[in-house]
């Protein structure tokens, strides 16, 4: 006996104004794999003590793009404005979202932080009473978004206790764990993560001259 398999599915056509009619299920498709680049992309452009401006605005101007060339092709004005809805939700990722997750998301963040602080008590100390090993550098693993090679210091005093997670060669600008907020970070700009979490870059300007998205702190 002879068996034959008809299989039916959507097809792409054209319509009369030259536009290409895409089935519903084409288009979910789209929608979602749109959000899935645009949350990447916003994920990888993103760097502790970075700008985060310049990343939103990329993730941004490609799910702006995506829209405009969907809906030219397709002429569907619901479909631009859903993949225009997730540029903009994409964007709200990047800018806000992204870097804290990150963090949040490692769980080997905060058992660092404690490490670099029992290093600390354990340091032998010059004779004015100064730890002789308050940093050290990780080879491998990662902070949050901060992969290794990256140099992790830990300062404990009366005033407060703060480590500073930063790469290599950029000691101006990282991650930091601090119990005492904005005010750890002196003439410099910085912004909240997580819990005890903040980032933090130099000003690159004059006084308060910080990137978007941080906060100048200035000295006493």
């Amino acid at each position: 006996m002879l068996w034959r398999m008809v299989v039916l599915g959507d097809e792409v056509t054209l319509t009369d104004s030259g536009r290409i009619r895409v089935p519903s299920l084409v288009t979910g498709v789209v929608l979602v794999v749109t959000a899935i680049v645009l949350a990447s992309l916003g994920w990888l452009l993103l760097s502790p003590g970075g700008s985060i401006a310049v990343p939103t605005l990329m993730v941004f101007a490609a799910g702006s793009a995506a829209s405009i060339t969907y809906w030219i092709v397709t002429g569907s004005g619901a479909s631009a404005v859903a993949l225009a809805a997730i540029a903009v939700a994409a964007s709200i990722w990047t800018f806000a979202i992204a870097l804290p997750l990150a963090v949040l998301l490692d769980p080997s963040a905060d058992s660092q932080v404690h490490g670099a602080f029992a290093q600390l008590a354990a340091s032998p100390r010059s004779q004015y009473g100064i730890p002789s090993h308050p940093c050290s550098v990780k080879r491998e693993g990662s902070v949050g978004p901060l992969d290794a090679p990256y140099r992790i210091c830990a300062v404990s005093s009366p005033e407060g206790h703060f480590v500073l997670v930063t790469a290599l060669g950029r000691t101006a600008r990282g991650l930091g764990f601090t119990d005492r907020g904005a005010a750890t970070f002196l003439d410099e700009c910085s912004r909240h993560l997580v819990g005890e979490w903040w980032m933090f870059t130099q000003r690159s300007g004059g006084t308060g001259g910080c990137p978007i998205g941080y906060q100048f702190h200035g000295g006493p």
